[in-house]
């Protein structure tokens, strides 16, 4: 066990991995903007309360549907690098849509992002670690993203997205543009920097 947790590790030394695992810190904490924000801002901009549940479920139905019927596809037609920068687009996609003037519509439709990035950043990052993974050290490759995606990346995007919706609340109301546009930032950078550094080929055991 220790020996896998070794080489798992050591797939830091691949620069290209390490990109994907500090990307792997970094976007999914974005989403910690989207869960404590989405409701209240659906609702400040139109939608009634009793419409938001319904309308933040488009996101998991979509992601149930790209797992099954895209997800696989993706990642043998077009590779692991095109699937998860494909992945973090549609947060930053949606996040454009939640700082453009748009319709109520709009931003209903556009849970269907947060699925999509869900599926081909989350579940395909995991894929991901299990496909480069050193032989026999499979469960503790998936446990180091695993870690970054769902610990250290939650954690840190708890905290950051609290400071920032603190700072961009005036007199009880969020400034919501101003808001939303800390994540898409992020975001952005984090599809430069998969499309620029990150190789998504599996490097020879």
């Amino acid at each position: 066990l220790a020996t896998a947790g070794a080489s798992a590790l050591g797939m830091l030394k691949n620069s290209s991995f390490l990109i994907f695992i500090i990307i792997s810190m970094i976007a999914p904490g974005m989403m910690q903007f989207y869960f404590l924000g989405t409701a209240q801002f659906m609702q400040d901009n139109g939608i009634a309360p009793k419409n938001v549940p319904a309308a933040m479920a488009i996101a998991q139905a979509v992601q149930a549907a790209a797992t099954l019927f895209l997800l696989g596809l993706f990642v043998n037609k077009i590779g692991y690098k095109w699937t998860l920068t494909i992945g973090a687009a549609s947060w930053l996609v949606m996040y454009i849509i939640y700082v453009m003037p748009r319709p109520a519509a709009a931003i209903a439709a556009s849970q269907a992002f947060h699925g999509i990035a869900y599926v081909f950043f989350i579940i395909a990052g995991q894929m991901f670690a299990g496909a480069v993974a050193p032989k026999g050290a499979e469960a503790s490759m998936q446990a180091l993203v695993f870690t970054a995606q769902s610990g250290i990346a939650l954690f840190l995007g708890t905290q950051f997205a609290g400071v920032v919706m603190d700072k961009c609340r005036v007199e009880g109301q969020f400034q919501w543009s101003k808001l939303w546009m800390v994540p898409g930032v992020v975001m952005l950078v984090c599809v430069l920097a998969l499309l620029l550094l990150f190789k998504g080929t599996i490097p020879t055991q």
